[in-house]
């Protein structure tokens, strides 16, 4: 086993540890006498692993999370792991564990019983058989940093050899990529003096190539695309898709045209999602029924095809049939024409972002919000650096419980309205679990706060060109040297505070935010809306605070871990008459789910089958002025009413969603203006 290996098995006694080198992560599989391994083909499971060994026992323990089950020969899931003891007659089982890395017990022609002990935070799964039984236990990696780094001169032709690599930290070539678990974070790109690709990484080979001019603007664009179809890249004078039954179609007039290579990415992500309907989780999809029946295919039946058999369908099902089902985008990227944005491609492909150079035409207008890596960012996009991605992967998310935030210069109405938005069982059951410590804006106070580790810092002093304006003195965030806390926010215009709040981030800060518009009611929104688990740019936006805003770093990510990681409810509500409302469910993103991830928000209101992350779908029946009233108030969401967020700050009324659906009536373009919330 090479020091490569994403896993590493060791055995000591009756434990073997599991040992998740990119993420540094163990886990401990615990039997009733000396395990002694081998080492075993990772073919003999059905699902993806990094390595996997083989021994025999009797019993074995292991930690367990919530989604731990039991499946078939086949792996079809045949009962979720409870406290309840379950028997299983002989046969041969995979024992799926959640746990800090992601395990397969592989069991061989045996019977036995299961029962999982569940506790606070990780519980434990025991199996007894009837005998002596050989079991394989494989352990695939989270892989949700880079294991390797490419070194790429500044030469567009030695970054189109690398591209292929940046594939080989997917797990699988199935439609099963599409879930963001099976697609492992790129290797780095660093600049060097010459193409060094490691010998421990690979390319994969899935029958598909995508031909492109050797230049920056093209490579910068088609990257995305390459990483998530596994393709060979080779240089030639007109982009095109090739697939190895012979196939071609153009990706653009000469150069990648970033919109084809979008849309062609986003097709294949969303009908996998589709196919894989057939395959390791059955999960009942909103969008299936109004969309499967326009497509030229039948989703199952296309499972076990090849990849390029799979393509062509892909290819020639009709636009229209569910264009109206895409996710958006967590944000684009507009990058510069420069080598210099090389090593920011790890990061935007590993999240499928939309890559373009060309700030007059970005190719997804469904995106969330527009990246610049360039000095001049506009109002209400974001900075990216690769210090920002950088420091999000050092600084793993918290659970709420144990978070801290700092509130500078604010008063009392932002502590009230802090605690009017928060959402989540977790804030119920225990009065305020977090921390919020708040002080005057002095220069030691910033300075101290800037230094700790705080999740989220608000600085409530005015910014000018020599930095912050405190009560006692101008502190220069240049003399900063080192910012641990992982989220600010500012106030300040563009022009001063861009440049400051970019700082913060490269040094060491993971996103920030400046605005002339925040309040004291405003940051205790947003601050609220983090500690519910919201990402960082919705917080802004659901804070009420009107912009502009300028942003650093990624801000699609969340600071905080509630509820497990689901993800947080927003339901749309779009008024048809004064009397009757339509409800939509908005799915956003968490740290755990990216582009291909779904989830479900279970209400009787609402249907119960689960959407992908980055969607919005209308539900099946209206509401009355009463009932949209009285949703409001359960407070089990954040709830847009006719393009206003309702902040939570008094009980809504009927009344009230009869005067916004006035106001909505009169001016049915505002119906239609909510969609990014």
């Amino acid at each position: 086993m090479t020091r490569a290996d994403p896993i590493e098995f060791e055995t000591a006694g009756k434990t073997l540890r599991i040992h998740d080198r990119v993420m540094d992560a163990t886990c401990r599989i615990t039997a009733d006498d000396a395990i002694d391994v081998e080492r075993v083909l990772d073919a003999r499971f059905l699902f993806p692993v990094d390595a996997a060994v083989s021994f025999e026992a009797t019993t074995l323990s292991m930690p367990a999370n919530a989604g731990s089950c039991v499946r078939d020969e086949r792996g079809d899931i045949d009962v979720q792991l409870s406290d309840i003891v379950v028997s299983f007659p002989r046969g041969t089982y995979y024992v799926d564990i959640e746990a800090a890395c992601k395990l397969y017990v592989k069991v061989f022609d045996a019977a036995f019983e299961a029962v999982t002990e569940h506790h606070h935070g990780e519980g434990a799964t025991t199996l007894t058989f009837e005998e002596p039984t050989r079991v394989a236990v494989g352990a695939r990696s989270r892989h949700e940093r880079p294991h390797a780094t490419i070194t790429v001169p500044d030469d567009p032709g030695a970054l189109l050899e690398a591209l292929p690599f940046l594939a080989s930290a997917v797990k699988e070539w199935s439609p099963e990529r599409s879930w963001p678990t099976l697609r492992g974070h790129p290797p780095r790109i660093e600049r060097g003096d010459a193409l060094s690709i490691p010998s421990t990484i690979s390319r994969p080979e899935t029958g598909v190539t995508i031909a492109t001019p050797a230049t920056y603007e093209s490579l910068y664009a088609v990257a995305p695309l390459a990483y998530y179809l596994g393709a060979d890249v080779v240089e030639a004078s007109e982009a095109e898709l090739r697939l190895d039954n012979g196939y071609r179609q153009s990706l653009g007039d000469g150069a990648v045209s970033p919109r084809a290579a979008t849309n062609l990415l986003e097709r294949c992500l969303f009908l996998d999602s589709f196919v894989r309907t057939a395959g390791y989780y059955e999960m009942p999809r909103q969008e299936y029924e109004p969309v499967a029946g326009g497509l030229s295919f039948y989703p199952p039946a296309l499972y076990g095809r090849p990849i390029v058999e799979q393509l062509m369908e892909y290819l020639e099902a009709p636009r229209a049939a569910f264009v109206d089902y895409l996710p958006d985008a967590r944000y684009v990227a507009v990058v510069r024409d420069d080598p210099a944005d090389a090593p920011l491609l790890p990061f935007l492909v590993r999240d499928l972002v939309p890559v373009t150079t060309d700030r007059h035409d970005v190719p997804d207008d469904r995106a969330i919000r527009t990246g610049y890596s360039g000095e001049c960012v506009p109002h209400g996009a974001t900075r990216l650096s690769v210090a920002g991605y950088q420091h999000a992967l050092t600084e793993p998310m918290r659970d709420v419980a144990e978070e801290r935030f700092a509130l500078l210069g604010v008063g009392s109405a932002a502590r009230e309205t802090l605690s009017t938005v928060l959402i989540g069982r977790e804030h119920r059951e225990v009065t305020e679990p977090f921390t919020v410590d708040t002080a005057p804006p002095t220069t030691a106070a910033v300075r101290d706060a800037l230094e700790t580790d705080y999740g989220f810092v608000h600085v409530d002093a005015p910014l000018t060109d020599a930095g912050f304006a405190c009560r006692d003195g101008v502190l220069d965030p240049m003399s900063v040297s080192s910012v641990s806390a992982r989220a600010v926010s500012l106030v300040g215009d563009r022009e001063t505070g861009g440049p400051i709040v970019d700082a913060l981030v490269e040094r060491g800060a993971r996103v920030g935010v400046v605005s002339t518009t925040l309040g004291e009611r405003a940051v205790g929104r947003m601050a609220g809306r983090l500690l519910s688990g919201a990402p960082f740019e919705r917080a802004v936006t659901w804070s009420g605070a009107k912009g502009p805003h300028r942003f650093a770093g990624d801000v699609s990510g969340c600071l905080v871990r509630v509820g497990g990681g689901a993800s947080i409810p927003n339901l749309v509500v779009r008024s048809t008459t004064l009397e009757s409302h339509q409800l939509w469910v908005r799915a956003w993103w968490t740290q755990f789910d990216a582009a291909g991830g779904v989830t479900a928000f279970y209400d009787e209101r609402v249907c119960d089958q689960f959407q992908l992350f980055g969607t919005e779908i209308e539900q099946p029946s209206s509401l009355s002025s009463e009932a949209v009233a009285d949703l409001c108030n359960e407070r089990e969401a954040v709830y847009v009413l006719n393009g206003d967020v309702y902040q939570h700050d008094h009980d809504v009324t009927p009344d009230e969603v009869r005067q916004s659906a006035a106001r909505a009536l009169a001016d049915r373009s505002s119906t239609r203006n909510d969609t990014q919330f």
